[in-house]
């Protein structure tokens, strides 16, 4: 408990950034809303641009004008920033030992290698639930002057969990870079890299069907909230896929980073 306690006590500054940023984006969010619910002709706007744009950028051919399908169209102004605070999160949660060179001092404590990584999960997964859970509430909240229905509260529940997955996903990768990588500095660059590769795939996949086979190797193609607000389901084969990459990345954290030789 107490690597835990320390974990969210260094990265408050971090939480507190993180948090009035994506409540301000929310609450911008809402007030561009307030401006398309009350015109219709902001959807024959969109209907003029290909498909295969709309794809690409995350917008299916939801109804601008409603409260679910807007939060469909603007989904991906929430799963791109979460997934970097995650890719980020991870790959300093034990790389950042070395960098303030304070893991000498952490790993010659009668404390096992395994159990301050248990405990670094822990902490960084409970920061993951907090922005994730702010986020959603932020919604909610903006959300109730424009009535929300029934299927929205079940959308945006779907969708949030979609977006924990991914962002468990970018989480568990970025730990098991900074285990592997011998140098610190090296860890977020490489996290943050596979994130925006995956991300252009996703993108690429919408302008083209020649690479559909690539949409189990990229995350954002997991959770998509066009397919979320239509049938108001997650696919269980992405859930799969999400729980596996999350184990793997997790076992070869433990076994790993107990060998490496740290950089003092």
């Amino acid at each position: 408990m107490n690597i835990i306690r320390r974990e969210l006590k260094s990265n408050f500054k971090s939480r507190m950034i993180w948090s009035v940023s994506m409540i301000l984006l929310i609450i911008a969010v809402f007030i561009e809303f307030s401006a398309f619910k009350d015109s219709p002709e902001i959807n024959d706007v969109l209907n003029a641009f290909p498909d295969s744009v709309l794809s690409a950028l995350g917008m299916g051919n939801a109804d601008m004008t409603t409260l679910s399908g807007f939060l469909s169209l603007i989904s991906l102004y929430i799963y791109l920033p979460l997934s970097i605070h995650a890719s980020l999160l991870g790959s300093s949660i034990i790389s950042k030992e070395e960098r303030d060179k304070t893991a000498e001092f952490l790993f010659t404590l009668p404390v096992s290698r395994k159990k301050v990584i248990v405990n670094k999960i822990i902490a960084s997964t409970l920061e993951v639930i907090s922005l994730n859970f702010l986020t959603a509430l932020t919604i909610v909240i903006m959300g109730l002057q424009h009535n929300p229905d029934e299927k929205f509260y079940k959308f945006l529940l779907l969708l949030f969990l979609g977006i924990f997955l991914t962002q468990l996903i970018f989480l568990s990768i970025g730990i098991l870079i900074a285990s592997i990588t011998k140098r610190y500095k090296k860890s977020g660059n490489i996290s943050l890299t596979i994130l925006f590769v995956t991300y252009i795939i996703s993108v690429l996949m919408g302008l083209t069907d020649k690479i559909d086979f690539l949409k189990y190797i990229t995350p954002f193609e997991y959770f998509k909230s066009s397919y979320i607000l239509e049938n108001l389901e997650l696919k269980l084969v992405y859930i799969v896929i999400s729980v596996i990459i999350i184990a793997i990345s997790m076992i070869g954290t433990f076994r790993v980073y107990p060998k490496r030789d740290l950089y003092i």
